[in-house]
C-alpha cells in the first residue's frame, strides 16, 4: 500500500507543477502583452508628443525610439518567396527544412503500423505520464 501512497504523492506533485506552470505561463502572456502596450503604443506615442527623442533617467537608463518591423511570407507565396530571393543572389537565405512535430507523428504512426523509420532519424522513445482530468 506504501507503493500506492508513493504513486499518489508523486501524480500529485505534478498536478501542482502542471497548474504552476500554468500560472507562469499565463503570467507570461500577461508580462508581455503589457511589455508590448508599453514599448510600442505608449512610450513612443508620449515621446512623440512631447518632442523627446530619447530620454535618460537614473536607475533605467537611456530610453529611444528604434524604427523596426515584422515580416513573414504571405499565405501561399513561400515559392515566390524562395525564387525572389534566387533572383536576388540571396540563395544563403534559404534552408529547406520539415516540421519536426510533423516529422515526430510521422516516425510515431510508422512505428505503431511495424514500418522502420529511416537510420538517419534519432529517435528516443520514452514514457510520460499524463493526468486526466476527472
Amino acid at each position: 500500500m506504501s507503493d500506492l501512497n508513493t504513486l499518489r504523492e508523486l501524480c500529485a506533485r505534478m498536478s501542482a507543477v502542471q497548474e504552476t506552470k500554468a500560472l507562469i505561463e499565463e503570467q507570461l502572456s500577461a508580462t508581455n502583452a503589457e511589455l508590448d502596450e508599453l514599448r510600442l503604443k505608449k512610450i513612443p506615442e508620449m515621446m512623440a508628443e512631447i518632442e523627446v527623442k530619447n530620454a535618460t533617467f537614473p536607475g533605467i537608463g537611456r530610453v529611444q525610439l528604434a524604427a523596426d518591423l515584422y515580416c513573414s511570407t504571405k499565405a501561399g507565396k513561400k515559392d515566390e518567396a524562395m525564387q525572389w530571393l534566387r533572383d536576388q543572389e540571396l540563395d544563403n537565405m534559404i534552408s529547406l527544412s520539415y516540421n519536426a512535430s510533423s516529422m515526430k507523428a510521422l516516425v510515431r504512426k510508422m512505428i505503431e503500423q511495424g514500418v522502420e523509420p529511416p537510420e538517419f532519424l534519432n529517435i528516443s522513445p520514452f514514457i510520460r505520464a499524463s493526468i486526466v482530468k476527472a
